[in-house]
């Protein structure tokens, strides 16, 4: 990890675990300040710390991130895949039309379409389906009881969580006569290379042309993605956003859990939303915003300060009020 070890090198560590539920055997991390009272409290073996942590009951080992640290730990005893080894199994159905790398992992009651390829170090887990003319990049992961509708191309690295839908149709309709008619949604969804994204996600397919997740960007659970949406490189999306279709939004931003973005907006590279913003306008770059509707951050914080003055406030009116009332001269 590159750090300074201080006490004793010689104990064994079995496995890796968080400061308050670690057992004897257990290696944990102190990157929070708030955590320091549980450094020795906890029943890890050895903890790795900042290095401004000089000593402990346990051994410490001194890095410059534990954080980063404590990743590239669980890199080593990384969870196998729960196929072992490469091959197709017995109850997969692959069409026979499919090309799929020597070394790739197919699981139970899979479904293979037509001309879908995938390539090498692919895993894909039990019960997923890959439509027709679909594809998936080197090392995808694929958990499962994935869906990824027909056409729908898939980065490499990516990662791709239980109950996940990549490509449904996107939520277009027109009326007609007092009723709703289903335009068809002919386009595509295009994931980028190392995207992540959470359990029961969907991201809709395009209109026409595409819907874009753009590389490196990590999308939480039940996240909502609307058809045509153009997502850019290393964006964060946490969990229960909803973004409608037809916006744009550049690298970088960060999108808070339970954030609702209206359509056909601009987010622009570097901004921020918080959590459960209701966000209805285009944004600037860099721009921080919260609240519903959402506004620039300082004065959304301004904002529910006089918010919670407010019940006093309208008591001092009242009684204000009623004072103007009295007849002249009445105490």
């Amino acid at each position: 990890m590159g750090g300074t070890l201080v006490g004793d090198g010689a104990v064994r560590i079995t496995g890796v675990n968080s400061i308050r539920q670690a057992r004897q055997g257990e290696l944990t991390f102190l990157s929070d300040r708030r955590y320091n009272q549980f450094l020795d409290q906890t029943r890890a073996s050895a903890v790795l710390v900042t290095r401004d942590i000089a000593s402990s009951t346990r051994p410490i080992i001194q890095v410059d991130d534990p954080y980063a640290a404590v990743q590239a730990v669980l890199k080593l005893d990384d969870a196998q895949p729960l196929e072992s080894g490469a091959g197709i199994h017995s109850t997969a159905v692959v069409d026979p039309s499919a090309s799929i790398a020597d070394d790739v992992s197919i699981g139970p009651h899979s479904v293979i379409g037509s001309e879908v390829e995938i390539a090498k170090g692919g895993v894909i887990h039990a019960g997923a389906y890959i439509g027709a003319a679909s594809r998936i990049g080197a090392n995808a992961l694929i958990y499962p009881h994935v869906t990824i509708r027909e056409r729908i191309t898939i980065g490499e690295g990516c990662i791709i969580h239980p109950g996940a839908v990549i490509g449904a149709d996107g939520f277009g309709f027109s009326q007609v006569d007092g009723r709703h008619v289903k335009i068809p949604q002919a386009g595509t969804v295009r994931i980028g290379d190392d995207v992540e994204i959470g359990a029961n996600t969907a991201i809709d397919r395009a209109t026409f042309g595409e819907t874009v997740i753009g590389s490196g960007t990590k999308v939480d659970n039940f996240v909502q993605i609307g058809h045509n949406c153009e997502i850019g490189n290393h964006c964060i999306i946490c969990g229960n956003a909803g973004i409608a279709g037809s916006t744009i939004i550049a690298d970088h931003v960060v999108v808070g859990a339970g954030a609702g973005v209206i359509g056909h907006i601009e987010i622009g590279a570097g901004a921020m939303i918080g959590g459960y913003s209701g966000v209805t306008r285009s944004l600037r770059p860099g721009e921080i915003v919260f609240g519903y509707p959402a506004v620039e951050i300082e004065r959304s914080k301004r904002m529910h300060a006089a918010l919670r003055q407010l019940p006093d406030a309208l008591k001092r009116l009242r009684a204000l009020e009623q004072h103007i009332a009295k007849p002249e001269g009445d105490e």
